[in-house]
């Protein structure tokens, strides 16, 4: 099998996050990295005389964990979280979108209603580096896929 000339970094991935106001915002330059799995929620069952189970397939699932700088400025990627996390009552569902490898045509779009289920950031008083933040967002519904258009 030849060696791949395809391959795809994440250098200029971008992802928007809707905040309080409704406004798919790019939260890319102040993120640094997207993990994204997806489920198939399978069941397994074994009946008499066979050695191997069946599976059933029943549901899909996703989450998406998002890590970006603490930062100081308004409507970057820490300030949307913080205030969606901290909204009083319910926070609510907000808009995720995902390109990959960048916003340009042919790219792979992922979108989904998604609802923050906790946020964590460690400060670390012998890390010269930023502080990290690290997001869990569900959705809530489907998670679709699909090749930006020309």
């Amino acid at each position: 099998m030849p060696f791949t000339s395809t391959a795809i970094n994440a250098c200029d991935v971008d992802l928007f996050l809707e905040n309080a106001s409704g406004t798919q915002v790019s939260i890319g330059g102040s993120s640094n990295s997207v993990d994204i799995n997806f489920d198939n929620e399978i069941g397994e069952y074994m009946t008499f005389g066979h050695q191997w189970p069946g599976r059933l397939e029943c549901g899909k699932d996703a989450s998406f964990t998002i890590n970006v700088v603490y930062s100081s400025a308004a409507d970057e990627g820490f300030d949307i979280i913080k205030n969606w996390y901290h909204t009083a009552g319910k926070p609510g569902d907000r808009t995720l979108q995902i390109y990959v490898p960048d916003k340009n045509v042919g790219s792979d779009y992922w979108l989904a209603q998604v609802k923050i289920a906790n946020y964590s950031f460690t400060a670390d008083r012998g890390e010269a580096g930023p502080i990290m933040v690290s997001a869990e967002l569900l959705p809530n519904g489907a998670v679709t896929h699909s090749v930006t258009g020309t």
